[in-house]
């Protein structure tokens, strides 16, 4: 083939895009060779429970550069967000962002394969209503936080006590009850009910060791922390005491004194050896 049939047979391409085609495969091999961490960077935000809203502030952009945008699109695919790229309107992309703040669901589950080998394991969510769009995290690694470094099961229970989005990793249910309604008068009443298939337990001689620890923190109208109480259960229980706490569930019941400025209650529970935490909020009776 001569130079000018080569040349014949390319696409119109304009004087100076050259450096520009050249820009746009160097970031496709970036991209390629970082995908895993781009991925695990993404899964660990979403673990976090953020989604990402990239606004490309260029506005539209020509086509050697996709590859840049394809990464926007995947952190906000691999986080449950959404991509506002290639678009002059900015204002728009953040205000989408918010608009969709306001229609949040926490959904959860517990996977059956409790084998922690760090691989990425994709989820999908889908919904019987036609017509409904859905975004949300694409996946997680299986990974025992327990066996991270500088892991600290204390600051983990900190940490879902003062966050405003409740904590999942810990399944239960609870009832709170006023001191007029509850069965030790001018105490206010907690009683919890665990699903103890959300619970570790350890084999031990004569049954199965749990532990774990209960928390009922009040908060003030403004969020100032006034009072908080905590109780654990450490025991062995014999194999017949233990499938019925896993049929019936682990109950357990506190009597707190009442605090008139108390707005909020946030209840908690820990597994005292993962370190996992599940919190609920109440209004105070």
């Amino acid at each position: 083939m001569t130079e000018d049939e080569l040349a014949g047979s390319l696409p119109n391409v304009r004087e100076g895009a050259v450096a520009t085609y050249s820009s746009a495969n160097y970031a496709a091999t970036f991209r390629a060779s970082h995908a895993e961490d781009i991925r695990e960077t993404s899964a660990r935000l979403s673990s976090a429970q953020v989604a990402i809203y990239p606004v490309d502030a260029r506005g539209l952009a020509i086509a050697t550069d996709i590859d840049s945008i394809e990464t926007m699109r995947e952190m906000a695919r691999e986080t449950g967000g959404r991509a506002y790229v290639n678009q002059n309107e900015i204002k728009d992309g953040v205000a989408q962002a918010f608009s969709d703040q306001s229609a949040v669901y926490t959904l959860g589950y517990y996977p059956e394969n409790k084998k922690y080998d760090g691989q990425y394991r994709s989820i999908k969510v889908k919904l019987n209503k036609p017509g409904v769009e859905i975004f949300h995290r694409r996946g997680y690694y299986a990974i025992d936080p327990t066996q991270l470094k500088g892991y600290n099961p204390n600051q983990e229970v900190a940490a879902a006590l003062g966050d405003a989005l409740p904590s999942t990793l810990v399944a239960f249910r609870a009832q709170v009850k006023s001191p007029e309604g509850n069965s030790v008068k001018g105490k206010m009443g907690v009683t919890f009910l665990v699903d103890t298939d959300t619970l570790s337990a350890e084999d031990e001689s004569g049954g199965k060791h749990m532990n774990a620890v209960f928390y009922a923190t009040l908060y003030s109208r403004d969020g100032k922390m006034l009072a908080n109480h905590s109780q654990k259960v450490d025991q062995i229980f014999k194999p017949d005491v233990y499938q019925q706490v896993l049929q019936r569930g682990m109950m357990l019941h506190m009597d707190l004194d009442p605090i008139v400025s108390a707005a909020e209650i946030r209840l908690a529970v820990q597994d005292a050896r993962t370190g996992m935490v599940g919190t609920i909020d109440a209004p105070t009776p």
